[in-house]
């Protein structure tokens, strides 16, 4: 069974690879906020247990052991976010950091009660995929690349930092909310939409981290 720390490092991977993000050393010490040092030695690590592999050019990738390992670790962190929103109340903006204290000790019992208690859901409250759960996935493109005049709805929120979920959120940017693309600031200011009857402009930084459903092309 991996420990705590391999575990960290297993989802990091897996998360930034899901992003499209090229996984090397330094991405990681920069994702999980160690020192390079410390992420090389840890890969070393990785490598031996049969976890990751890695290319001439140094990009990391999970092997299916290691793939394993991070989507179960993954599933059960976000339906523990699941259980904190959904059961308990707890903004969502909170979740992610209560819930990485919990997934870590939660056995495969306690998983499969905590999914059938939650009557299977298929995302996380911010709209991630729950590995393992009935999940279609859709084309989903960034806030950032949508149209101007397009008409989309939102998704996901790729953020796990308590301030930015707090910030989409008093936009009223949370999964499910329909959006008009009204327009773009010029040198990378703002994108201006509607959602909710508002007009709201929405850092370029946050834009990207916001994935929708293009409904029409405007």
């Amino acid at each position: 069974m991996p420990t705590k720390a391999i575990e960290e490092y297993l989802e990091s991977i897996y998360k930034l690879d899901s992003r499209g993000v090229r996984v090397i050393a330094a991405r990681l010490a920069e994702d999980l906020g160690v020192s390079p040092p410390t992420v090389t030695e840890m890969l070393r690590r990785l490598r031996e247990e049969g976890f990751v592999s890695d290319d001439e050019g140094r990009e990391v990738r999970l092997t299916p052991a290691g793939r394993e390992a991070a989507e179960i670790l993954i599933r059960r962190h976000r339906l523990s976010e699941r259980l904190l929103t959904d059961i308990l109340g707890m903004p969502w903006s909170q979740a992610h950091d209560e819930a990485c204290k919990f997934e870590h000790v939660i056995s495969p019992a306690v998983e499969e009660s905590l999914a059938r208690a939650l009557d299977y859901p298929l995302t996380c409250p911010h709209g991630n995929p729950i590995p393992g759960a009935d999940f279609v996935s859709e084309e989903l493109i960034k806030l950032s690349e949508a149209p101007i005049g397009s008409h989309v709805v939102l998704r996901c929120v790729e953020a796990e930092d308590e301030q930015l979920l707090s910030y989409v959120e008093e936009l009223g940017l949370v999964p499910g909310a329909l959006i008009t693309v009204v327009g773009f600031a010029p040198l990378s200011g703002p994108v201006h939409v509607e959602v909710q009857a508002r007009s709201v402009f929405v850092g370029l930084a946050a834009s990207e981290r916001l994935l929708v459903r293009l409904i029409d092309g405007g």
